[in-house]
């Protein structure tokens, strides 16, 4: 299994741009196959920031879902809302 967290500060003002295109590809992305879980959180102590929490089944359901058509259309918009893109960890269990 394959876990990625996806950390990113929203720009002042973007976040419910970025709500919006998070809640798409979250609903978009759980039904990829091998998706484990596809998560959005918002911190509780600092508004802006916000985390992806995903699982995966393996390399080649990661691999599927990072050249699917939401993930490459939606990424880049969230990403050009943020102060300097996504910070990604990845981890295995």
């Amino acid at each position: 299994m394959i876990r990625l967290n996806a950390f990113f500060e929203v720009n002042q003002g973007a976040e419910a741009q970025v709500l919006a295109l998070g809640k798409e590809l979250v609903e978009a992305s759980l039904k990829d196959k091998g998706c484990v879980a596809y998560d959005l959180f918002c911190s509780t102590t600092r508004p802006q920031v916000m985390m992806f929490c995903e699982t995966w089944q393996d390399d080649e359901a990661l691999a599927a879902h990072s050249s699917a058509e939401h993930f490459t259309r939606i990424v880049p918009q969230i990403e050009a809302l943020t102060k300097a893109g996504m910070h990604l960890n990845r981890f295995e269990f």
